[in-house]
């Protein structure tokens, strides 16, 4: 590997240029320390010394931007450690309040050049370039007008021309020189530019008058990431209480009358907050007339989206110090977690004194901390310093303050670790912060939840209004109980993470617990006890102080179940009282306002006492195309992609690449399963760029990111089909095209118009119009009935199921049918996807012909009939394929309208044409001798070979040019030792002596004649005379 670390960026002070030109200046230490020129020019030759390439980043208050190349000239007469920037490559607009640092690299190579460029531009800008006559005589005006020179590097989001036109997408890199000869221009009319205002940053706020005495109302919204101290303006210490900035854009201050550093008070109705100004520097993306909060005071203000704001005369140094101060708990579960609490105690005192934290009676303060660093801390052992990846959080609240009189205080007050006595005492109950007001998950840093878009996942839609009608009653105190059982008979399909979607989406408490926690033998009475006893001192405790909340018991099956028929009278008597205690808690949860919800893989293996008590079900399939879409989408979000990152790297998704492919080819593959296959592709992409030697330039050029592409999660993607294809039954597509078959151009267009069309045009079905159910074929065998299936597959893209008789017989009554409904279970959660049952005579035989004494094959065609008629209403994209050799023994109920009812004959090629391309199907991977004519060979051949019959010829072919091969081959070595006078080996002789055409294997004409004079057709006349009759009749019927 070449390395183990990007390259350490240097810190430099930065100012910026708004003409039009493209340059950069850098002072002279700064152009010393990064080396000085190393690479070549447009031309070849060498590169000016004053000038050098360097890649940019600003500091920005985004953490995922990418870093842009630049030139940079030599400039002696700035200041040391400062470089010089073109305003519009980083979107800086004139007089606004820039940000003043940034991180610069050493660039090494030389900068691509892009292959495709498109510039956005005004369209009356766009209406002068068309006037030119070509692309190139555009791209020279652009240049002429925006000053760019053949070593002027281009970056996606440049703005061109005083803001006329800016680069709308780049390839194959997203920054680059454009060369006339190797780069091709588009310009595309941008209707935008006649909409957008030019004095987009000039806060619209009419009436607002700088009057000290009057209180003007601001939306606040929370901020999604912490901000970086070098963006504080004006700079504060680090001591600073940083939770109680308010952060605005100059001209939200302008209007308001405020200016950046002093302090203001924020107020309701029914609460107020000193906080303190802090400025927005460009580049930005924050709205006007909007002050961006941490959750702490968005948790403060967490009933109104709107608060007023007034100047303060607050002043730090008088803030008094508490002699006591009592804190409360929020209830939840991770506040109520005995193995939680010396974790979260020294977090709490961390975070009142490592900062001068400003605090009042009221407020609520969020603390943070690693769950799996807990057992590391004890009552003896407190003072320990692990630095852990928090992803847990527990919120408290200011309930009486003291100050040194011994008197209540309700001002602002601050902590001194000396004086101050710090207690936590009661447990209040408080719903937590919605994920909708406020993503605190992103500012902390912890484990983020999937997002379900309710226009995606239905049943996540269906979940939330379930939920929200619950917590609507609780709040009405309406007496209306909510239970809901979700489930699903595949593993990994998101039940758990629907359920904390549910509950941080709508801002309520969730108490999880897993039933395969919890540690009980089955069949005993102690066990049963020290179950509903386990559960019961969770629950019971807590619930009164984490309303509204949603108790969710996952793989509840695991716990209950209904009782088996030959179950003991003892068993069956303790299986009853467990689910009666488990009827009674779903009981005891749903009173206390809690919505209870549970997970199983089918909900008829609950007992019936339990199962009574559930209101709603929801099933969670395994998602479809569109879903699957939308799960790789957050998955490759910059911010999922580099949230848990190996080491200081960072990783980005190709903008070339296609999620709708990558959605097609993952199908029946669980949400589980993407995540995992994302994983494996972040480590592939890794390992690739690592071991490439010119690492960090590449890294470099790809803006400080390692690129995933989209080849490497196809490759993940078909890793995890081959390593769980038999444990979790994945489908695959095979790898059989049309070109592999020859002969069969009719059978191709039959299945183009049955297969296709509701494909491509699924709404022409929504109308009503009933769609083929499934395709039989049928003819002589070796006729390339299984090959077609397969070519149908891999030409849709569709998975492929092969299903054989013997496969779903089970000596068990029922299991066999159970085995048809799984297959086809399996497929719809696969779909696209096609069964193919192979030798369908044989799993679906006339009824009432078998001799089997439980009369499986009869149950069996029942089974296969009941799951064809079901196509018609839920198997949208699940196509059914049959193959048999004999349709006269299949069960004519098969046949009718609705089932197999497109029949398709397999027949053996019957003119010399089709026989050619049969042959020239089967033999275009062969190096043929120029006299090889196949149509002469076709004619040499009897009208009764099938397609396996000409497959034998065809290798029967190759094997009598391999085996000619190896004798002239023998012969050559025989006659270089004779010529040698010594005896060498052919290893040898092929290392040593052979040339290149030696080793090669050509068919020639003789090889085909010879291998057919020797070829025995595998359907004689009479047979293939019967098919016909068959055929024959069926065509008549």
């Amino acid at each position: 590997m070449a390395k183990e670390e990007p390259a350490k960026p240097l810190k430099a002070g930065v100012d910026f240029r708004f003409d039009s030109g493209l340059d950069c200046f850098i002072s002279s230490d700064l152009f010393q320390q990064l080396g000085g020129p190393k690479l070549y020019g447009a031309d070849g030759g060498d590169v000016k010394a004053e000038t050098l390439l360097i890649s940019v980043s600003l500091c920005h208050y985004e953490p995922f931007q990418r870093s842009k190349i630049v030139n940079c000239k030599l400039d002696a007469s700035l200041k040391s450690e400062s470089i010089v920037l073109a305003a519009h490559i980083f979107g800086i607009q004139r007089d606004q309040p820039t940000v003043d640092t940034c991180d610069i690299w050493s660039f090494q190579k030389q900068a691509p050049v892009l292959k495709h460029v498109a510039i956005a531009t005004h369209p009356i800008l766009y209406a002068r370039l068309m006037e030119l006559e070509n692309s190139s005589d555009r791209m020279q005006f652009v240049r002429l007008k925006a000053e760019l020179d053949i070593d002027s590097i281009v970056h996606v989001g440049d703005v061109l021309l005083n803001q006329w036109c800016h680069v709308l997408d780049c390839e194959p890199y997203f920054q680059g020189l454009i060369y006339s000869e190797l780069t091709e221009v588009i310009f595309v009319k941008d209707d935008s530019y006649l909409s957008s205002n030019t004095q987009s940053l000039t806060l619209e706020i009419t009436g607002l008058q700088l009057a000290q005495s009057r209180a003007l109302n601001v939306q606040i919204h929370s901020l999604l990431f912490p901000i970086h101290d070098d963006l504080l303006f004006p700079p504060s210490s680090k001591s600073d209480d940083d939770s109680l900035y308010v952060f605005a854009t100059a001209s939200t201050f302008l209007g308001l009358g405020l200016s950046s550093g002093m302090y203001v008070t924020l107020f309701t109705d029914s609460t107020s907050k000193v906080a303190k100004t802090m400025l927005l520097l460009t580049p930005n993306k924050f709205e006007s007339n909007a002050f961006y909060v941490s959750p702490r005071l968005i948790a403060l203000f967490r009933n109104s989206d709107t608060v007023g704001v007034k100047r303060s005369t607050y002043n730090p140094k008088s803030v008094p110090a508490a002699s006591s101060v009592i804190l409360a708990r929020i209830g939840s579960w991770n506040n109520c977690q005995k193995p939680f609490e010396n974790i979260i105690s020294e977090n709490l005192i961390a975070f009142l004194t490592q900062k001068h934290r400003v605090l009042k009676v009221g407020d609520r303060l969020p603390i943070t901390f690693d769950s799996n660093l807990s057992s590391f801390y004890s009552e003896d052992f407190r003072e320990a310093d692990l630095q852990g990846e928090n992803d847990s959080i527990v919120w408290f609240i200011v309930e009486t303050v003291e100050i040194e009189d011994k008197t209540e205080y309700t001002g602002e007050f601050r902590i001194d670790r000396k004086k101050t006595t710090l207690l936590t005492q009661n447990l209040v109950a408080e719903a937590p912060l919605s994920l909708q007001k406020c993503d605190y998950e992103s500012f902390f840093g912890l484990p983020s939840s999937f997002r379900y878009d309710p226009t995606v996942f239905d049943y996540a839609k269906r979940m939330i209004n379930i939920v929200k009608a619950g917590l609507k009653c609780w709040e009405q105190k309406i007496s209306i109980r909510t239970s809901i059982i979700l489930q699903s008979s595949t593993p990994g399909v998101g039940k758990n993470t629907l359920v904390r979607f549910a509950a941080y989406d709508l801002g309520t408490h969730l108490i999880e617990i897993d039933c395969l926690s919890i540690n009980s033998a089955q069949g005993s009475l102690e066990s049963m006890n020290n179950t509903i006893g386990y559960l019961k001192a969770k629950l019971e405790p807590l619930l009164p102080f984490v309303a509204p909340s949603i108790v969710f018991l996952s793989h509840l099956d695991c716990l209950i179940e209904k009782e088996a028929e030959q179950q003991d009278s003892g068993t069956s008597r303790l299986n009853r009282s467990l689910a009666l205690e488990i009827a009674s808690l779903i009981d005891y949860c749903t009173s206390q306002g809690a919505i209870f919800a549970c997970s199983v893989r089918d909900s008829d293996v609950l007992p019936d006492v339990v199962r009574s008590k559930m209101q709603f079900s929801i099933e969670v399939p395994v998602p479809n195309e569109q879903q699957r879409q939308s799960i790789f989408a957050w998955h490759l979000s910059l911010r999922e992609l580099n949230s848990s990152s190996e080491g200081s790297f960072r990783f980005i998704f190709d903008a070339s690449a296609s999620l709708v492919k990558l959605a097609q080819r993952s199908a029946g593959l669980s949400p589980d399963d993407i995540k995992s296959i994302v994983q494996t592709a972040k480590t592939t992409a890794l390992s690739s760029a690592l071991s490439n030697d010119e690492f960090c330039d590449s890294y470099i050029q790809e803006g400080n990111f390692i690129t995933i592409a989209e080849t490497e999660l196809i490759s993940a993607i078909e890793k995890a089909r081959d390593e769980f294809s038999d444990s979790i039954g994945a489908p695959k597509i095979p790898n059989v095209s049309w070109s592999d078959i020859g002969g069969m151009d009719l059978v191709k267009g039959e299945i183009m118009d049955t297969i296709d069309l509701p494909l491509k045009h699924p709404e022409l079905f929504s109308s009503g119009l009933k769609k083929r159910s499934g395709i039989l074929f049928y003819g002589p065998p070796g006729t390339g009935k299984t090959l077609l299936a397969k070519a149908i597959a891999t030409n849709f893209s569709l998975n492929f199921f092969s299903v054989k008789g013997p496969e779903l017989l089970n000596m068990y009554i029922g299991e066999s049918e159970a085995n048809v409904r799984r297959v086809f279970q399996r497929a719809r959660d696969a779909k696209p996807c096609v069964i193919f049952f192979d030798e369908l005579d044989s799993v679906a035989p006339k009824r009432g012909n078998q001799g089997d004494s439980g009369g499986v094959m009869d149950r069996i065609v029942s089974q296969l009939l009941a799951e064809l008629d079901g196509m018609s209403s839920d198997g949208d994209g699940v196509f059914v394929i049959g193959a048999t050799n004999r349709p006269d023994l299949l069960d004519e109920a098969l046949l009718r309208p609705g089932r197999f009812d497109k029949l398709l004959y397999l027949g053996i090629p019957d003119t010399n044409e089709k026989q050619e391309n049969v042959i020239r199907a089967l033999s275009r991977k062969f190096v043929l001798d120029d006299s090889v004519d196949l149509a002469k060979l076709a004619v040499l051949c009897p009208f009764n070979y099938t397609g396996a019959d000409f497959y034998a010829l065809c290798s029967d072919a190759m094997l009598n040019s391999m085996t000619r091969t190896s004798r002239d081959v023998d012969k050559k070595v025989q006659l270089y030792c004779e010529k040698e006078n010594r005896e060498v080996s052919v290893r040898y002789w092929f290392d040593k002596v052979a040339k290149e055409d030696d080793a090669n294997v050509i068919v020639k004409m003789e090889d085909y004649v010879k291998a057919q004079e020797n070829l025995i057709p595998s359907v004689s006349r009479e047979e293939l005379a019967h098919y016909l009759r068959v055929k024959s009749n069926f065509e008549s019927t």
